[in-house]
């Protein structure tokens, strides 16, 4: 049971030949059971479940059936549906899915647009996070060294590397290798 885009009655008659009308208000999106149903009388058809059961033209005059159902779905409100749209169409190639609201030139100078974009752009230069840093430290000899400093400053550094779980002389190297690098 294939719909065709437009959702003509012509496509939906045919597919309710085959299957009931929830299964085919499924296929169609924007739409259900009870509104299709709605639109269908709309239209001029009515359901007879007598033998031959199914869908007939009862309406005056010619059958449109050309014409598409939501030209016959009454809106419940201001608000507007989403078969109030048309659905894009989706167009594949080698990799790429393309979506049928964009031409092929529109599609070229957006990506022609992004790569200029992306050469322009500085690069994000990601500074490693402290653990990081210090996993990086140079293993040399080391030397013992006594400092004298507030003790506002002493407890903070202490509450630091606590919750961090480092090392108090990983971090003081880290910081007079910084010092040194900037005032040197």
């Amino acid at each position: 049971m294939r719909m065709d885009e437009k959702a003509t009655l012509r496509s939906i008659l045919t597919a309710l030949k085959d299957s009931n009308i929830s299964d085919v208000a499924k296929q169609i999106d924007g739409i259900s059971k009870d509104p299709l149903a709605s639109a269908l009388n709309a239209a001029g058809y009515k359901y007879s479940s007598a033998t031959p059961r199914g869908w007939a033209f009862v309406g005056n005059g010619e059958e449109p059936l050309d014409k598409s159902i939501f030209d016959f779905v009454k809106s419940k409100s201001s608000a507007r549906k989403p078969h109030s749209q048309p659905v894009p169409k989706i167009i594949t190639t080698d990799s790429h899915t393309i979506h049928g609201q964009f031409t092929e030139d529109e599609m070229r100078a957006i990506k022609e647009m992004l790569k200029s974009w992306q050469e322009s752009a500085p690069t994000i230069k990601m500074e490693p996070t402290l653990h990081e840093r210090i996993k990086q430290l140079p293993q040399e000899e080391k030397t013992r060294k006594t400092i004298v400093i507030d003790q506002s400053i002493g407890e903070r550094f202490d509450v630091f590397c606590e919750a961090e779980r480092l090392n108090k002389s990983d971090i003081l190297h880290l910081a007079l290798a910084d010092f040194m690098a900037k005032f040197e």
